[in-house]
């Protein structure tokens, strides 16, 4: 996973559907955002209220509202940057005409079901179009944070425009999801990237508290 997804920038990468690991598109940023804006929240179900309620209430060996029955939500906004004076030197082969529009066009195309091959009747009538899923993207951060997401929304901000009025510089506020493990049942990117980061982030944990467990206290009777 670390060699595939091995980048220094911030980047997408969109699988098709079923694509995963070859059929890929990938989206770096010109420019490492500045900030990122995560959020991380247990969603409880709803639990009757009663005289059985009332019990697990008072018992003080019965779960709390923080159990592991809740499901953890994770999401970020992260605000991507494009300037076409800096992006001359690395993509010079598109048209100047255009501006950063077709950097813009790739981040939308993200939030739109892939193209699937129109299925053909036997009749020789039109060609059924199927609903398509939408590509699965990886928000990658750096070579150990890799997120499988929902693009939930964007807001596309253009400052300035060229005489054919394409934009040539714009922010672009993406708002992301990070996908369940009941998302990873049936799709390998989502699986692996999942198993990726879960895997960093508990080693770093780990880091911190065994380093920590080893510090002294000026207080002799700390957590007793």
């Amino acid at each position: 996973m670390s060699d595939q997804f091995n980048y220094r920038r911030a980047a997408f990468i969109a699988y098709e559907p079923g694509g995963y690991p070859q059929k890929k598109r990938v989206i770096p940023f010109r420019f490492n955002p500045e900030a990122l804006s995560r959020s991380l929240a247990v969603e409880q179900g709803q639990k009757p209220e009663g005289t059985e309620g009332a019990k697990k209430k008072k018992g003080g060996d019965e779960q709390s509202s923080d159990s592991s029955s809740g499901t953890l939500k994770q999401t970020f906004n992260v605000l991507v940057r494009f300037d076409y004076t800096d992006r001359l030197e690395s993509s010079g082969e598109l048209s100047e005409e255009l501006g950063v529009g077709p950097e813009i066009a790739a981040l939308e195309d993200l939030m739109y079901p892939a193209e699937a091959d129109s299925a053909h009747k036997d009749d020789g009538s039109e060609p059924v179009k199927s609903r398509a899923p939408r590509p699965t993207v990886l928000f990658v951060w750096g070579r150990k944070r890799v997120w499988p997401v929902r693009i939930t929304g964007m807001t596309i901000n253009e400052t300035v425009f060229n005489t054919e009025l394409h934009p040539v510089r714009a922010e672009v506020d993406v708002a992301l999801e990070v996908l369940s493990d009941a998302d990873a049942k049936d799709n390998k990117a989502v699986q692996t990237a999942l198993s990726f980061t879960d895997k960093n982030r508990r080693d770093w944990a780990k880091l911190f508290l065994d380093r920590t467990a080893t510090q002294t206290t000026d207080h002799p009777d700390f957590l007793k």
